[in-house]
């Protein structure tokens, strides 16, 4: 068996540079065509906002490609000199790949130990993997296992209990502060996926009133809808800002907003 993981994540590579080098879109997909067809090999691509990893396999003899080819592969994919690549990409290969992988999916390698997202993510990468067919026998076996280690680890130990999410870790900070939330505005800047995980969380609180500010006003107004929130222009963050008692800020920006 070959296989080899080429990737970044939270504890080795910032936001700014993991947003450059994510596969989004129908990136993904054409990645996953070139990769098979330039060195012949299985693959399946994990980007998240946390890690972006390159599973390859061969079940033959031949061996896979050096982890430095396929560092070059991603520079010249992403447009990301090799240079900033070089110190932030590990490669394990074989039992330790796969070893990183089930630690993946059992959520031990996650910014929030016992976050519940990071298993269906895995699942649905492998999926999209095969649905354009660049899994083979060995990612096949793989990625099957790891769903299994994802269920074994949730259902005979307590690693997922509570609130196991960075959303919800907010969330329960913010009742350490307050103890009740009926008189209080919540604002939140942001509506993409964190977003909206956050507000799902606000909502048990019952607070007052829920503001959602984003630079996209249309994102702004949908998810404010979704939670019975109000949206307000990003042009009067600083008056939103006044109103409200707790602000929870949840955007990719790479530099502070406030």
């Amino acid at each position: 068996m070959k296989l080899l993981l080429v990737g970044c994540n939270f504890k080795t590579a910032p936001i700014e540079l993991r947003e450059k080098l994510a596969f989004d879109g129908p990136k993904l997909p054409a990645a996953l065509r070139e990769l098979e067809n330039r060195y012949g090999c299985e693959a399946v691509i994990l980007s998240t906002c946390n890690r972006v990893e390159l599973y390859l396999a061969r079940a033959h003899d031949q061996p896979l490609p050096e982890h430095g080819v396929i560092a070059e592969f991603v520079s010249e994919w992403q447009r990301v000199p090799i240079q900033q690549l070089q110190t932030i990409l590990y490669a394990p290969q074989n039992t330790d790949a796969i070893r990183h992988l089930f630690r993946v999916v059992a959520s031990l390698d996650s910014l929030i130990v016992g976050e519940s997202q990071i298993a269906g993510q895995v699942k649905r990468a492998y999926e999209l993997a095969h649905e354009h067919g660049t899994v083979g026998p060995i990612l096949h076996a793989l990625f099957q296992h790891a769903n299994g280690v994802a269920k074994r680890v949730r259902t005979e130990t307590g690693i997922s209990r509570g609130h196991v999410s960075v959303s919800s870790v907010a969330v329960d900070y913010v009742r350490q502060v307050f103890d009740h939330f009926g008189d209080k505005t919540i604002l939140v800047i942001g509506a993409g996926k964190m977003g909206e995980l956050t507000l799902k969380h606000l909502r048990d609180l019952t607070p007052r009133r829920i503001l959602v500010t984003n630079r996209s006003p249309e994102k702004a107004a949908h998810v404010a809808q979704g939670c019975g929130g109000l949206a307000m222009p990003w042009e009067k963050l600083d008056d939103a800002l006044v109103e409200a008692d707790v602000v929870l800020s949840t955007t990719g920006a790479p530099e502070p907003i406030m």
